[in-house]
């Protein structure tokens, strides 16, 4: 019993810091809806939506909805981090450019990314060459790597718990048929 109910503190403390990983790293693609609606209208409503369903998912997470939602939501994630690797795979083999733009590039000091170079008033100043590789990953997806794993891990807790439980239940339900 003791077993269930540490078992039952750790999955809590992990959906919590799960759906934190999750809220974070939509909240930051709430902020960059502004920027990039007004370079490229569909990344902007890729931005809205997406950071929307991610604070969302806090519900799902910390309520543990079960198998489905556990999936939906780390598909989605998976999808939303290849998304941004696949406009950006340029950065990883050397390319000269950050990301793609399909509406070329962005309009007065906006860099690649959505942000702002140089200072506040707009004044650039040297930074040297975008980086590259892993250098190159933006702390946004590192939240959302860390959704994905601590989901998974999360979900793989669940369901030996659940298997747990039932196995217990299983065999109370024998013991009681044993003693009448």
């Amino acid at each position: 019993m003791s077993q269930t109910i540490f078992a039952d503190k750790k999955i809590f403390v992990l959906s919590l810091v799960a759906a934190a990983t999750t809220v974070i790293a939509g909240i930051m693609h709430l902020m960059m809806v502004q920027m990039s609606i007004a370079h490229d209208f569909g990344e902007g409503i890729l931005f809205l939506v997406g950071g929307a369903l991610q604070v969302f998912w806090v519900l799902p997470t910390v309520k543990q909805w079960g198998r489905v939602w556990q999936i939906i939501g780390i598909v989605g994630t998976i999808v939303f981090v290849a998304l941004w690797f696949g406009t950006h795979m340029n950065n990883f083999t050397g390319g000269s450019q950050g990301g793609h733009m399909p509406g070329g590039p962005p309009p007065g000091n906006m860099s690649q990314g959505g942000h702002p170079q140089g200072n506040m008033s707009g004044m650039h100043f040297p930074r040297g060459p975008p980086p590259k590789g892993i250098a190159s990953i933006p702390q946004i997806e590192y939240f959302q790597f860390a959704f994905i794993g601590l989901y998974a891990a999360l979900s793989r807790m669940m369901s030996r718990n659940k298997k747990q439980q039932t196995k217990l239940s299983d065999d109370d339900k024998k013991f009681r048929e044993e003693m009448k």
